[in-house]
């Protein structure tokens, strides 16, 4: 892997998404519409006296134009040929390139050692995430990437005003950790966390990351999407009196930030030969004594796959991962039935049988 084979994954990931926004934008102006498999397209939209035609959406109805307040007539009509063999071109176009980021993407241990074991995380989202969030420029530092992101929570004083985010403060003194939470430096106030305001970030990876990849994650229903579940019911159960977006919201950023710390600790494995136990030093910075004494840390790489694989070669890419990152079985699994993640349903050795799941 070199740094042209970044900058052609990264342009190839915004050649993608142009084509993207270019066909969803087209395809929503001729009605185009899956049905069992099979593209169908119905354009509709109203037309008043004044000739304003504006479109409609899908069982969408409306009396009046929008413009003038003049009634309108409801027309729906079939695209011509032409514009769909263009819509047609754009979604080959797009096959064209997902196949050449497939490619690409196998450069990458990132990919290969760790996403592509995990199901809702395919060959785009898993190069996605590389262009978006490459570890080494970030110095491996997960704090680093979260401020860049917009994920960091800023934790304040509801008394003096200080503030902690990201491992920064309002007056240069760190959040002090207990088991209650981060305490206040001057009073001992417990902090109270929200998100962070008046600070700037990348808009485009924080949509990314907590509502693309994570619709993913949780359509696949894989082990993230378990993980999420399990930690809605924590949550709710901690703060009885938060509503569910702001629990899922929360399970969410939670899952996404555990998936990162992970990707942050193999992809330094990989690229600077440091073992996992100590990547996570570098990755988690100056808290890590304080999270990995926390019972939702795990050392291993958290997969859909230490035993339900999808073919004999996926199975044998996997054994071989397992043994160069040192990964413990054991460690896992116990992880797994603490979060109630899969019904185990027998032990044999070091694996354990586990609920089937869908593939991502």
């Amino acid at each position: 892997m070199s740094e042209a084979d970044l900058i052609y994954l990264k342009d190839l990931v915004a050649f993608w998404d142009d084509l993207t926004k270019l066909r969803v934008a087209f395809g929503n102006r001729i009605g185009a519409k899956k049905e069992n498999s099979n593209w169908v397209f119905r354009r509709r939209y109203t037309i008043c006296k004044n000739d304003h035609m504006i479109l409609l959406k899908e069982d969408e109805n409306r009396d009046k134009c929008p413009l003038c307040g003049e009634p309108v007539k409801i027309v729906e009509e079939t695209p011509s040929n032409h514009l769909i063999e263009r819509f047609m071109e754009l979604l080959r176009q797009q096959e064209t390139v997902k196949g050449l980021i497939g490619d690409a993407v196998t450069k990458f241990p990132e990919f290969t050692k760790f996403l592509t074991f995990i199901r809702g995380i395919g060959a785009v989202n898993g190069a996605r995430l590389i262009v978006y969030a490459y570890p080494p420029r970030f110095q491996y530092n997960i704090n680093k990437f979260r401020k860049y992101a917009g994920l960091a929570v800023m934790f304040t004083c509801p008394k003096c005003g200080y503030y902690y985010y990201s491992g920064e403060s309002s007056n240069g003194k760190p959040a002090v950790p207990s088991k209650e939470g981060w305490l206040c430096p001057n009073d001992g106030t417990k902090l109270i966390g929200t998100s962070a305001k008046n600070v700037k970030y990348n808009r485009t990876v924080k949509t990314f990351l907590l509502g693309i990849l994570a619709s993913n994650l949780m359509l696949a229903s894989g082990v993230y999407a378990k993980i999420i579940k399990s930690f809605k019911e924590e949550i709710a159960v901690k703060h009885p009196d938060w509503s569910k977006l702001r629990v899922q919201r929360t399970a969410i950023r939670k899952a996404i930030s555990l998936l990162l710390s992970q990707y942050f600790a193999v992809s330094m494995h990989y690229h600077e030969g440091v073992p996992l136990t100590e990547a996570y030093k570098v990755v988690l910075g100056k808290e890590y004594e304080v999270i990995r004494k926390h019972e939702d840390f795990v050392v291993s790489p958290i997969t859909d796959y230490y035993v339900d694989t999808k073919t004999i070669k996926y199975k044998a890419m996997f054994e071989k991962t397992i043994e160069e990152l040192g990964i413990d079985r054991d460690e896992v699994t116990t992880w797994l039935k603490k979060k109630k993640i899969f019904n185990f349903t027998g032990v044999k050795g070091a694996e354990v049988s586990l609920r089937k799941v869908g593939d991502g």
